[in-house]
């Protein structure tokens, strides 16, 4: 087991110092990236830790003790920060997020430093770091986490929804692999709260848990933690995030709309049929809903309304129900008998093959290849 333990550890600082290399060499550093360079050195500490742990290295111990011990409320408000700065604007975002790291700065000040101190000088005056109530705030950190990572796979939901009212194409945006390493940061930390409730009252066992819980965490953060130095960010308008309650609740009720409002709707809408037929701008892949409002000479804020509250639908929705029509006459015609499917998605706008079936299948209720036979017989 010691052999398995020392190889995911070494194995885990290596690709975490090749991922913080990939990261910290990028040209544009936005702060999501940024975010992620903490998030990994964080890591880095604790996988340091629990390596020279496992080894006795004191010195190792000591220099890695602090990151490591503040690392339970530090890693949940950054996730928190990490997913909040893929949508909104970076101005501010930070300085409004501080108060999240407080509980963190107060436990380092108050706890962290003088456990390492106490253990250097065996100070009588910082003998209070060894008393039962720390012990037991410590565990009240795995529900500090759980509670951030909860909030965090809320957002990013919330977020992901929103999403489809400003972009045709959300391959790019996807961000699941987001919401995998979050949910299994989650399970995760309940597994370890389970055992640490076990340990309370039936005492320890022979072999340390924590040590599971990290290799499983080193895992789940290499294996994932790569999509994170490409990720994409897509920004949410400010007027969409104040609406967002109206826009992704399906039980809030409509907004009434007055006669006059419904008339420039009315108009705009036969504008945006107009448009769309004619200049067939969804063949473009990287589309937006503020390139369509600005070919519509609108604003995105009024597309995005006529879009969900007078026409019920999305701008994602809306866009890829035309690209599904423009496809189905493009297979059957003459002119693309010779083409693949592929190749005529991607002549649709389509931006990839996965999101072209899903979407397809969707609107048409069968595959593409199937829907294309019934031409050929």
């Amino acid at each position: 087991m010691n052999l398995i333990l020392d190889f995911v550890l070494v194995s885990g600082m290596v690709f975490i110092m090749i991922i913080l290399f990939l990261l910290i060499q990028q040209k544009e550093q936005k702060l999501p990236q940024k975010i992620l360079v903490l998030f990994f050195v964080l890591v880095l500490f604790i996988t340091t830790f629990f390596y020279a742990l496992s080894h006795y290295i004191i010195w190792l111990i000591r220099l890695s003790f602090v990151p490591n011990d503040i690392s339970f409320l530090v890693i949940g408000p950054l996730l928190f920060l990490y997913v909040k700065s893929l949508f909104l604007e970076e101005k501010k975002l930070v300085r409004r997020t501080l108060i999240h790291f407080i509980p963190a700065a107060v436990y380092a000040i108050g706890v962290a430093i003088p456990t390492l101190l106490y253990d250097i000088f065996k100070n009588d005056t910082l003998a209070y770091v060894v008393s039962e109530n720390i012990y037991i705030f410590l565990k009240l950190g795995d529900v500090h986490f759980i509670v951030y990572l909860i909030i965090s796979l809320r957002l990013l939901a919330k977020y992901r929804k929103l999403t489809k009212n400003t972009q045709a194409n959300v391959t790019a945006y996807d961000f699941n692999w987001i919401k995998i390493m979050l949910r299994g940061a989650l399970y995760i930390v309940i597994f370890n709260l389970i055992i640490d409730v076990y340990e309370s009252f039936y005492g320890n066992f022979e072999w340390n848990f924590e040590y599971l819980s990290v290799m499983s965490m080193i895992i789940l953060i290499v294996y994932l933690g790569y999509y994170g130095v490409y990720q994409s960010k897509v920004l949410l308008p400010d007027f969409l995030l104040e609406n967002s309650k109206v826009i992704t609740s399906a039980s809030s009720k409509k907004r009434i709309l007055t006669n006059i409002q419904k008339e420039e709707f009315e108009v705009l809408e036969n504008r945006l049929n107009h448009i769309l037929k004619t200049n067939k701008p969804y063949l473009d892949e990287d589309l937006t809903l503020n390139k369509l409002a600005k070919e519509l000479a609108t604003t995105d804020k009024k597309l995005s309304a006529l879009l969900n509250q007078y026409m019920n639908t999305t701008f994602y929705d809306l866009i890829n129900t035309y690209r599904v029509a423009e496809m189905k006459e493009k297979m059957q015609s003459e002119l693309y008998r010779n083409y693949t499917l592929l190749a005529i998605s991607y002549e649709c706008g389509f931006k990839s093959k996965t999101s072209f079936n899903r979407i397809f299948k969707k609107e048409m209720g069968c595959s593409p290849s199937v829907y294309r036979k019934t031409f050929s017989k």
